[in-house]
């Protein structure tokens, strides 16, 4: 049969070279939406059940999904878990609401450290599990590039704009990082943990450590949460005076 305008051929053969750019892209936005899914079950059979929670099999039993199938989503555990971690971080920063240049960087960075220690009775788990560890997933490109920025504005060098970015996101990381990990000891455990001062240190002769003895009182009653925002506090003063002084010079 010749070759006519109205064969079927060239029909089929158009057809197909018009589906099939559109089918990658179904499947890929389908299993964008399974990962995202994936990740908020993760998230909250995280605050549920702790370490447990997140695992493989206990994932794909809370999403009725054969385990074999979350490794289409992610490459192994580690993953699940970094991508887990990230949306974390991405919930900061949201939380974190516009940030104007209006405002003072000094302040920025204050917002930042109060949603970052408010993380950590959100989900303890996930931060006692990834705290030291790097994402470079989209929500953590959107803290580096806001702290990075912020400390930009203090009239710092680039050099000193990295060494204080570090300094900050470094000291909120293991401050929350190590409340997070003793929320997620068992009650005795934490109990043992938290009375140390009053249990052992109190009981230290004054003539073998005075010093610990003379401030015993504050020691014990001092809170995780108040020398959190001392370091907190003494990093931006400190990037204050650094970028006065290149200022004047």
């Amino acid at each position: 049969m010749p070759d006519t305008p109205g064969n079927a051929v060239p029909a089929v053969v158009d057809n197909r070279a018009d589906t099939a750019p559109t089918l990658r892209p179904h499947r890929e936005s389908k299993k964008h939406l399974q990962r995202e899914a994936a990740i908020s079950t993760a998230l909250e059979l995280a605050r549920r059940e702790g370490t447990a929670g997140l695992t493989m099999r206990r994932l794909g039993d809370e999403l009725d999904l054969d385990p074999t199938t979350l490794y289409r989503l992610f490459r192994d555990k580690d993953d699940l878990l970094l991508a887990v971690c990230d949306r974390e971080i991405a919930i900061t920063v949201d939380e974190l609401g516009t940030v104007s240049s209006d405002e003072p960087w000094q302040d920025v960075l204050r917002r930042i450290a109060e949603r970052a220690w408010e993380g950590v009775s959100r989900n303890p788990t996930v931060i006692a599990l990834t705290f030291a560890r790097t994402t470079g997933g989209p929500g953590e490109r959107r803290m580096v590039e806001l702290i990075l920025s912020t400390f930009a504005r203090a009239g710092l060098s680039r050099a000193q704009t990295v060494v204080y970015y570090r300094a900050f996101a470094d000291a909120v990381l293991a401050l929350r990082g190590q409340n997070a990990v003793l929320a997620t000891l068992d009650p005795e455990v934490q109990e043992k943990d938290a009375t140390a001062w009053s249990r052992i240190y109190a009981q230290l002769g004054a003539d073998e450590y005075p010093a610990a003895r003379a401030h015993i009182a504050e020691l014990v009653d001092v809170k995780d949460q108040t020398i959190y925002f001392a370091i907190v506090e003494a990093i931006i003063s400190a990037a204050e005076r650094a970028g006065a002084t290149a200022d004047q010079g």
